[in-house]
């Protein structure tokens, strides 16, 4: 069960991501941003209506410390995926899993011999895949942007499985971070699109923007639920894979090329994601 809840979460994340990137051509990152958690949200308060979990005072902060961070998180990916290469910021986001063990190196878990190869395969791969068409050369703001966004994805995100692995415990407490999660994440990113002006009324595409809303929460909800069930090492390493669905996606239905060094930096990106999260 664990295995699939992974994999679910994996094609459930990266299709999110096609479809938000693709939509933020048309709208505003913060708009596609508050139709999707808007619509997550009373997704999730539906059900927590009908199963009605136990609630937890640490469950709650965690929830909006999670909130907050996982909507910096998924402006700087819808951002990053309108302005540059999918190629460049799918992988890039991907590297949030370093975030958690930074974290234990914080509280004094060093990482293990594979982990530590991990974090090396994975710069390389960063590196690599952050090069422009042209070579190395970083002058350019165009370029620069995009991969600045994915860095940006990777820090939120990781922050977010940390905060929800410190909230929930059980599936009834996963509801609970999850809801207040993204509570928070309605009330920031439409705090932030109020004040910038960037909230518009996307007219029919209304519902397409909440559809991906309830893809992402999906996803979500299969990661809290497979660690729940399983190894979380076995979970972290399948959900890490959904940049592979964005990729796939884009060279299917857009007329994005990818060069050859790009698509080894991303294979070693993953990879490095795989061996973090696996060690």
């Amino acid at each position: 069960m664990t295995i699939l809840l992974g994999l679910a979460a994996a094609l459930a994340w990266g299709t999110s991501d096609f479809l938000g990137g693709r939509f933020t051509t048309r709208y505003p990152a913060l708009t596609v941003g508050m139709v999707s958690q808007s619509t997550s949200c009373a997704l999730l308060l539906a059900v927590a209506a009908v199963v009605r979990p136990e609630l937890s005072g640490s469950a709650l902060a965690w929830g909006l410390a999670a909130g907050i961070f996982t909507s910096f998180g998924g402006v700087s990916l819808y951002q990053g995926l309108a302005t540059g290469d999918s190629a460049v910021v799918a992988p890039l986001s991907a590297c949030g899993a370093i975030v958690p063990v930074v974290f234990a190196f914080a509280s004094g878990d060093a990482p293990s011999g594979v982990q530590t190869a991990g974090i090396a395969v994975t710069l390389i791969g960063v590196i690599l895949c952050s090069l422009p068409p042209q070579g190395v050369n970083f002058t350019s703001g165009h370029h620069l942007r995009p991969v600045l966004y994915g860095l940006g994805a990777a820090v939120g995100f990781g922050l977010f499985f940390v905060f929800v692995d410190q909230g929930a415990s059980t599936d009834e407490q996963s509801l609970v971070v999850l809801t207040a999660a993204r509570f928070a994440g309605m009330v920031l990113v439409g705090a932030t699109g109020a004040i910038a002006g960037s909230l518009v009324w996307p007219g029919r595409d209304l519902a397409k923007l909440g559809a991906g809303g309830v893809i992402d929460v999906s996803a979500n909800g299969f990661f809290a639920f497979a660690t729940n069930r399983g190894n979380v090492a076995v979970a972290s390493v399948l959900a890490s894979l959904y940049p592979l669905q964005t990729l796939v996606l884009s060279r299917l239905f857009t007329t994005e090329r990818f060069t050859g060094l790009r698509i080894l930096g991303a294979l070693l990106a993953l990879a490095g994601v795989a061996a973090i999260s696996a060690g």
